[in-house]
């Protein structure tokens, strides 16, 4: 936690910084934000420690990435796009440390950055709603597209204020990430997405979405069945990559062993695509 003087003072400075380059208006990245063409919206959430991540997100046929992190893994296939995360400001991974592991990559100039993750969870991101904002401006100098903190519920308590608060200091934030592990209802959850980006008026990105079973871990059986689950893919993303509001969105890397969430495992235990999995592959 930084004392108060340092706060403000980054503070001060990182308004001065934004203002001086003219491009802090919520929801306007320098140019605009490009909407997605057909066949860009579908990613997979997978992080590296997965021995055969290269070959899931080829079987997938997924157009982007991320690992919740801001320094590009190697073995990212040709033709998809990874896209870095800022995740926390904690000691062990300050932003800013993060941030420059971000702008040192040479190579493959990053096409968005996504901004914290969870941030209203203990052990997740655990930022207060300050210590964010206090950093915004310095995510946004990397002139890049940039999304929403990734809050755990996207109209909750913490999102509202940060996006509120951000829109006073005419902050850049150019589309809205979501995390969503509902039951398998189509209808709502597409009109959990109506709802969100109405309230921001702003794209979505939905970095993080499986159904899930939260009570699963005490009784011991998921609810969700695989139809239902299949169901719920083959009935969402046509729609999904329809919808002019959604820009992106990608599976979250669940596990079969996985109590609440491996009901929607794209791959089995020996890394081989389930039903579910071809069913994702192909739609979309």
């Amino acid at each position: 936690m930084r004392s108060s003087p340092n706060r403000r003072h980054f503070i001060q400075s990182s308004l001065a910084i934004a203002a001086g380059m003219g491009r802090s208006v919520f929801g306007q990245a320098a140019g605009g934000p490009r909407a997605p063409k057909a066949g860009e919206k579908k990613g997979y959430a997978i992080g590296p420690g997965f021995p055969d991540w290269t070959r899931m997100v080829t079987d997938l046929n997924a157009k982007w990435i991320y690992s919740w992190g801001p320094k590009r893994p190697a073995g990212v296939p040709a033709g998809v796009d990874w896209v870095p995360m800022i995740h926390n400001d904690k000691p062990t991974s300050p932003a800013l440390q993060a941030l420059d592991l971000v702008k040192a990559e040479q190579t493959y100039r990053p096409t968005a950055l996504l901004g914290f993750n969870e941030p209203d969870l203990e052990k997740q991101g655990n930022m207060s709603v300050e210590q964010a904002l206090a950093l915004w401006p310095k995510l946004q100098e990397l002139n890049v597209p940039l999304g929403s903190p990734s809050g755990s519920h996207a109209d909750g308590e913490w999102m509202q204020s940060f996006m509120k608060q951000a829109k006073k200091l005419k902050y850049r934030i150019d589309f809205v990430t979501i995390h969503w592990y509902g039951d398998p209802n189509s209808s709502h959850f597409l009109s959990y997405l109506d709802r969100i980006a109405k309230l921001y008026k702003l794209p979505v990105w939905i970095t993080e979405f499986c159904p899930g079973d939260w009570g699963a871990a005490k009784t011991g059986k998921n609810k969700h069945s695989e139809k239902d689950v299949m169901r719920f893919i083959k009935d969402t993303l046509p729609q999904l990559e329809r919808a002019s509001h959604v820009h992106r969105y990608a599976w979250f890397c669940a596990t079969p062993k996985n109590a609440a969430l491996g009901c929607s495992a794209l791959f089995d235990d020996a890394g081989k695509l389930t039903p579910l999995g071809e069913a994702y592959a192909k739609e979309g």
